[in-house]
């Protein structure tokens, strides 16, 4: 027995050593060093390893770094681009100059409608069209969040946008149950967004005709309806806090980056020496010292909280139901950090996307000036001239509907929307799709299929409506996402989007500046697709 396992014990080693001997022999080829150094056979393998100089390890890691990362991918997965060993498919998206979008919609050519890659160690998924979306968003598996990772380094938590699982159950329900209480969403609310209209056509009536550049004067008014939702008051354009708030949002919205790559993939937040993460951190630290102000001063001015009575606000209502859960001794997600985290989310997506839309829409109708004319005649013969439209006009105006919603298909407002993490193990059309990973869905294809919408790139607002000019509904136009984790602030958008459009449309004729180059419809690529910036001048119809 002892003989025998020597016998096997020699002829492992000796078999091992044949192959070290050999791989050398390749290695040093390779590297170009005197081929002719041959190792005897009874070396053993600390004699070997100092034979072994500095390059040849160097060599060895890399070999096995490469192989590593060759062999490690799940298999599987959806098809996609390789990339490069740890840093995945980060260099090639680095050097992308046009929109990302448009770049990851190029993949589907050759990947089909499931792409996968890997970015410095984190696995992305992207669906390219809406079937598969539509299946992917179903499952719940697919329905978690990434953490904010960069907001985590100054406030670890969550908020309804971020939360997964049983924390995003509970306040998504907490929230859409208190909108729903305040009267977002109905007619109740709509004197709220027609009294700050009012304020905004205000300051467009001071530049009397001159040059305007919309963004700043569009985004208060829409950042406005927002605070009368959570504080329950609104602030005057000129206020210096207001004005920071809005000034950081912005700056956030543009470091973030296309599909929020730099707040939700990992490696970056480990990466606080790159200039556009410590930025990202500083605007954090001011948009959290903002968020701590304004919820300051709401307290200030409206007293002691009193638990015992309805609440006027969104903030209100979240306090009390903390205080109703404490008393009770109730488990719960609702904790100070969520809160201001949820103020963050409804400030973000409710304030950029809406002002955005906006933009893009006074921009179309200024480069098409005739479908301009056709609104307001439309616009006119339901309205008339002595009052501001309505929500109750809303069925008899179809055609204004139908740019509204031809906007938000070529404006694509946020074209990779908000990525998805898959909590669970599971599968995607016959793919494997791990846990942990990250799913973007590109709308920007959907709403460029030409098959769905023939001349994808025209504005053509007519694709809404059908033969007798009714509106049409599009399944495939989805502005705010699909799936369990649709936009919670999707009917507030669609009420601000026409009541502030159809007034505008109604009191002004929006124009290009005298002696202006011809409108071009250029874009800034971050997490929203927003216009680049542009001047207008609004004359007053009544004039």
């Amino acid at each position: 027995m002892t003989s025998s396992g020597s016998k096997v014990h020699n002829s492992v080693d000796s078999s091992m050593i044949n192959r070290v001997h050999f791989c050398l022999q390749l290695t040093r080829k390779v590297t170009g060093q005197n081929s002719s150094f041959l190792l005897p056979a009874s070396m053993d393998l600390y004699d070997v390893w100092n034979h072994i100089n500095v390059r040849t390890a160097l060599l060895g890691f890399t070999l096995f770094t490469i192989l590593f990362w060759v062999f490690r991918r799940p298999r599987n997965l959806p098809p996609g681009p390789r990339g490069w060993p740890l840093l995945g498919y980060l260099p090639q998206l680095a050097m992308i100059k046009g929109p990302i979008h448009e770049a990851l919609g190029d993949l589907s050519h050759r990947y089909g409608s499931l792409v996968s890659f890997s970015v410095a160690n984190q696995l992305i998924v992207v669906l390219q069209d809406y079937d598969v979306m539509k299946e992917a968003f179903a499952q719940h598996e697919l329905s978690g969040r990434p953490r904010l990772e960069i907001s985590q380094i100054t406030l670890p938590g969550y908020g309804v946008l971020s939360a997964s699982g049983e924390p995003w159950v509970e306040l998504r329900r907490f929230s859409v149950t208190t909108l729903r209480g305040l009267g977002v969403g109905k007619s109740s609310f709509e004197e709220h967004i027609t009294t700050e209209t009012k304020c905004l056509m205000e300051e467009i009536r001071k530049t009397k005709g001159e040059i305007l550049n919309p963004k700043h004067v569009v985004e208060n008014a829409v950042s406005n309806v927002i605070c009368s939702v959570i504080f329950g008051r609104r602030f005057e354009y000129t206020d210096t806090k207001f004005k920071r708030l809005l000034g950081v949002l912005s700056k956030m919205f543009e470091l973030i980056g296309a599909g929020g790559v730099v707040q939700f993939v990992p490696i970056f937040a480990k990466m606080q020496f790159l200039p556009i993460v410590k930025e990202l951190i500083h605007t954090n630290i001011s948009f959290d010292e903002i968020l701590y102000q304004l919820l300051y001063s709401r307290n200030v001015d409206q007293g002691e909280l009193d638990f015992n009575e309805d609440p006027r606000d969104f903030a209100g209502a979240f306090m009390k139901e903390m205080d109703d859960k404490e008393k009770q001794g109730v488990q719960t997600y609702l904790t100070p950090a969520s809160m201001h985290y949820t103020f963050g989310d409804l400030f973000g997506a409710g304030t950029e996307t809406t002002s955005t839309t906006l933009r893009w829409t006074l921009l179309f109708m200024v480069g098409y000036p005739e479908i301009q004319t056709r609104v307001q005649k439309d616009i006119d013969r339901v309205v008339g001239r002595n009052r501001l439209p309505r929500l109750s006009d809303k069925p008899e105006l179809p055609y204004v509907e139908a740019v509204i919603s031809e906007v938000q298909r070529l404006g694509n407002i946020a074209p990779l929307g908000v990525p998805h993490k898959c909590t669970e193990d599971t599968t995607l059309r016959g793919y494997h799709i791990p846990k942990g990973a990250l799913i973007v869905a590109n709308m920007w294809c959907v709403h460029s299929d030409p098959s769905e919408w023939p001349n994808p790139s025209e504005f053509r607002p007519e694709r809404f409506l059908d033969e007798d000019g009714k509106l049409v509904r599009r399944e495939k136009l989805i502005p705010f996402g699909i799936g369990r984790r649709v936009c919670l602030g999707e009917q507030l958008a669609r009420m601000e989007l026409y009541i502030i459009f159809t007034c505008l449309m109604h009191q002004f004729t929006f124009r290009t500046p005298e002696g202006a180059e011809p409108v071009a419809f250029k874009a800034c690529h971050g997490i929203t697709h927003a216009p680049a910036p542009f001047e207008i001048c609004a004359n007053p119809r009544d004039n």
